[in-house]
């Protein structure tokens, strides 16, 4: 799964990212809203709210979601902590996510995401997982409006299984794309199901970071600094 991501890109950089994609398709981008995107945010977890793009009309809008998937029909807006992730091997059967994927496909920006290696039991470690080529990541994602947080729309990212590039990290992987099949996976009037297939997506770069990721309070461009193990280093010294 994905518990935590990076939200650190300016508009210039999202326009830069789809601009190809977008002209080829005679597309634009716009702003909903008065104001640009939001402040960095080095720790995103779920209930945040982040800026998501989503088709309308012709048009892809930034739209600021809340993180975690709240149903029409739920009540209780606390599900939504649990509906963070969609497992795209399901998601046309899922009664929470399916009414989603005909006409409420989004994509989620990001510079990267958290994720921890649980190999030892006793020691969860963290890495921070960017696109291999340095780009953008475009996560593919479903949202709705949720009555029972006053229509404020709601949004989960899609996950799939882990191949070679981060597998010995963690079973489960965000479905990112390249731009074109960003705008495909938003506007195609027939969900295209066949991006979730890993050998058309970009490929994952994995770094590890400290710990002090894993509380949320902590949010700051020092998150994402390489971290070495004081013990590797000593172990390192060992061989010489």
């Amino acid at each position: 799964m994905c518990g935590r991501f990076v939200g650190a890109f300016s508009a210039d950089a999202l326009m830069g990212e789809m601009i190809d994609a977008l002209s080829n398709a005679s597309m634009t981008l716009s702003l909903e809203g008065d104001s640009p995107l939001f402040p960095p945010n080095y720790n995103t977890a779920p209930t945040h709210i982040v800026p998501i793009l989503r088709h309308e009309d012709s048009v892809v809008v930034v739209d600021p979601m809340q993180w975690g998937l709240v149903p029409a029909w739920s009540k209780d807006p606390s599900v939504g902590s649990k509906m963070i992730n969609a497992r795209s091997e399901t998601i046309t059967e899922k009664p929470s996510f399916r009414q989603s994927v005909p006409g409420r496909r989004c994509i989620i920006p990001m510079s990267g995401f958290y994720e921890w290696d649980r190999t030892d039991p006793k020691r969860k470690v963290p890495y921070f997982v960017t696109r291999a080529d340095g780009h953008l990541m475009l996560v593919a994602g479903i949202w709705t409006p949720s009555p029972a947080l006053d229509g404020r729309h709601t949004f989960s990212l899609i996950t799939r299984e882990s191949v070679d590039d981060l597998s010995h990290i963690h079973s489960r992987s965000p479905v990112e794309l390249h731009a074109e099949d960003a705008l495909e996976w938003m506007c195609n009037p027939v969900p295209p199901l066949e991006l979730f297939e890993p050998e058309i997506q970009p490929r994952f770069a994995a770094r590890k970071v400290s710990t002090l990721v894993n509380s949320v309070r902590n949010n700051s461009p020092s998150l994402l600094d390489e971290f070495v193990d004081v013990v590797e280093e000593k172990d390192l010294d060992t061989l010489f």
